[in-house]
Formats: C-alpha cells, sequence, structure tokens
C-alpha cells in the first residue's frame, strides 16, 4: 500500500515539462498555491492532482487524500488495480473521473517496521523527480477527495512490501487521462524500476 509519500522543490516543475498544455491555459502563477504543499503528504491532507474536466483541457487542482470508511469511520486511500472495476465503491470513479498524483517518491515500511523511500532512479531525474501514480477521485460531502491506485511490487520494492502504487510512465500517464484509454491494459502494467533508500526513524520523521 501505498500512506505517504513526497512532494519535492521539482515535483512541480517536472511535472509541468510533460504537461506544457498546463502552463499555457493557467499559467506559473497557478501553481503558486500549491508550494507550501512541498513535503509529506499523509492521508486526509490536501494535496495536488491532474486531471481532464469536462471541458476537455488538463487542470492542476486540490484534493482530500482518502474516501471516507464505511459509516464514515477511517479513511480509504489506497485501491487495488485488481479489483477497483469491480468495487462499487470505486467502480464509477476509475472509469469516468481518473487522476494522476504527482510525487517525488513514496514511503514503504517492511514487515520489521524499518522505512524505505523509493524514488526514480538517478538517470531519470535530469528535470527533477517525477512519479505520476494512478488514481480517482470523486466528490463527497462538498469535497473532491482522491485514492491512490496500488499494484504488485516489482522487483525493487518487493523486498520491502508486497503491494506499491501503479506508476505510470508519461506516455501511459496522458492515455490515462483519456476518456477513451484502454483500461485494463494500464491497470495490469507494471510500474518501472525504481531506487530503494533506508531510512533511519529520526531522518523519517524530522
Amino acid at each position: 500500500m501505498c500512506s505517504r509519500y513526497l512532494i519535492d522543490k521539482g515535483t512541480l516543475e517536472a511535472l509541468k515539462e510533460g504537461f506544457f498544455e498546463i502552463l499555457a491555459e493557467e499559467g506559473e502563477d497557478y501553481f503558486l498555491p500549491f508550494l507550501s504543499l512541498r513535503g509529506d503528504i499523509r492521508p486526509s491532507m490536501t494535496a495536488p492532482i491532474l486531471a481532464r474536466e469536462e471541458d476537455g483541457r488538463l487542470h492542476v487542482h486540490r484534493s482530500f487524500w482518502g474516501f471516507p470508511g464505511v459509516e464514515g469511520k477511517g479513511l480509504i486511500i489506497n485501491a487495488r488495480c485488481e479489483t477497483a472495476l469491480e468495487k462499487r465503491l470505486f467502480s464509477e470513479s476509475v472509469q469516468k473521473r481518473r487522476c494522476l498524483i504527482p510525487a517525488a517518491g513514496f514511503y514503504e515500511w517492511s514487515e520489521r517496521k524499518d522505512p524505505y523511500f523509493f524514488a526514480p532512479k538517478k538517470e531519470a531525474q535530469e528535470k527533477g523527480r517525477l512519479l505520476l501514480m494512478a488514481g480517482f477521485y470523486r466528490k463527497w460531502e462538498g469535497k473532491e477527495r482522491f485514492v491512490i491506485l496500488t499494484t504488485q511490487a516489482n522487483a525493487s520494492v518487493r523486498g520491502v512490501h508486497p503491494r506499491m502504487p501503479l506508476i505510470l510512465e508519461l506516455s501511459e500517464a496522458k492515455e490515462w487521462l483519456r476518456e477513451d484509454c484502454e483500461l485494463s491494459r494500464l491497470l495490469s502494467g507494471k510500474p518501472e524500476e525504481l531506487a530503494g533508500e533506508p531510512l533511519g526513524q529520526l531522518s523519517l520523521f524530522l
């Protein structure tokens, strides 16, 4: 699962490199409200997501991380790729309201509760660290909320945790936001290999 991720200095700049059409429509100043979000993102916090609106254009906006749980208890922050289309709570949103969650990397804990940080490998960081995590969103009691999709961990994460976010390459990410995308193919995709860094408890929670 993914229960915490990072937005750092270069995340939004790298996002703009890949989705330049956002700048053409909304300008540099549109990103200023998100500067205070740089840092660790935890469940229930607001974070930037990228989605295609009814006008057909891409927009970045704030959304709360997590759907309310059954009877309002707890938060549902992840959904399994393998079953998301079958779940009544998720199905419509996956089909109609898909989004991308930009991140510099994400945290995961091993069975021994040792923390690790996973990010793009160095050769993929020329324009800033950027992972495009697949997700979906919906309005809930007047608030927009999103969930991150997870899949079976690849070789770079498997030694720490059996699950990881569904990470899409840029071309896949753009397809994910299209109305006519091949959902089943993208949901069954294998994320890129990542660099994993063990973290001490003190360094993680500073």
